[in-house]
C-alpha cells in the first residue's frame, strides 16, 4: 500500500482511502500524529492551487499569465486528482490572489480565502491581526474573521452575540456568501462573454427563486 504522508510512528501510516493503525499506539504515540496530520490538511488546498495556477501560467489556453485556469486543464485536473472542479476553483482562486509570502502556516486555508478578496496590504494587515487574537487567547475563528471582514474591524465577543431580532431564524447569510462565491468565479470564467443567449437565460430561470423571495419581503 502506497504511503502518501510520512508520520512519526510506524505503526500508522496513511493511504489514499484513510489512516491505518498496524499496531496499537500510547496515548503519546497518538498525539505525536496531530501535528503532521493537521500540515497535511492545511497544505493540500493550497499545494493544489498553486499547481493549477503554475500549469495555467504555462498552458493555459490564452496564453501565459492568464488570470484562470482553462477549462480543459480543470477537467484533467479532475479527472486525475479526484476532486470536483467547483472545490479545483475554490483551490486556484485562493493560491492565484494570495501571494505565498503573505501566507502563514498559523492560520488555516479558510481563513486565507475569507480575505481573497482584498488587497494585499489589507490581506496582511488581517493575517497580522488573526494571529495577535489568537496569540492573546481571543481565538480568531472562521466565523469571527467573517464578522469583522463584514465589519470592518476585529470583532468583539459582544459582536459574536447573536443579535434577538434573529433569534428562531435561520441564518440566511452563509447561502448569501456561497452564491455571491460563485457569481464572482463565473465572472472570473467570463461567463457574461463567453456564454450564449440561451446559457444566460436557463440562468435567469434558475434564479427566479430568488427575486420572488425578495420581492416577498
Amino acid at each position: 500500500m502506497n504511503q502518501v504522508l510520512t508520520l512519526p510512528t510506524p505503526k500508522a501510516n496513511i493511504s489514499p482511502t484513510g489512516l491505518q493503525f498496524t499496531g496499537e499506539l500510547t496515548l503519546d504515540e497518538w498525539k505525536s500524529l496531530a501535528p503532521a496530520l493537521g500540515q497535511a490538511a492545511r497544505s493540500v488546498s493550497f499545494v493544489i492551487g498553486d499547481w493549477l495556477v503554475y500549469g495555467d501560467s504555462l498552458f493555459g489556453t490564452d496564453g501565459p499569465p492568464t488570470k484562470r485556469v482553462n477549462s480543459q486543464l480543470y477537467e484533467y485536473a479532475s479527472t486525475h486528482t479526484g476532486i470536483d472542479i467547483p472545490t479545483l476553483q475554490n483551490f486556484a482562486y485562493v493560491s492565484r490572489n494570495v501571494p505565498y509570502p503573505l501566507r502563514t502556516e498559523l492560520l488555516s486555508w479558510e481563513h486565507h480565502r475569507l480575505i481573497a478578496k482584498l488587497p494585499e496590504t489589507e490581506q496582511a494587515n488581517w493575517i497580522e491581526s488573526c494571529i495577535s487574537e489568537n496569540q492573546s487567547g481571543q481565538r480568531m475563528s472562521t466565523r469571527r474573521l467573517r464578522k469583522s471582514l463584514n465589519l470592518g474591524r476585529v470583532a468583539t465577543a459582544k459582536d459574536m452575540e447573536p443579535d434577538d431580532a434573529d433569534q428562531g431564524v435561520e441564518n440566511h447569510i452563509p447561502f448569501v456568501n456561497r452564491l455571491a462565491l460563485w457569481w464572482k468565479r463565473m465572472q472570473a470564467d467570463r461567463f457574461l462573454s463567453t456564454s450564449t443567449y440561451e446559457q444566460r437565460q436557463a440562468l435567469k430561470r434558475d434564479l427566479e427563486p430568488i427575486i420572488t423571495i425578495y420581492n416577498q419581503l
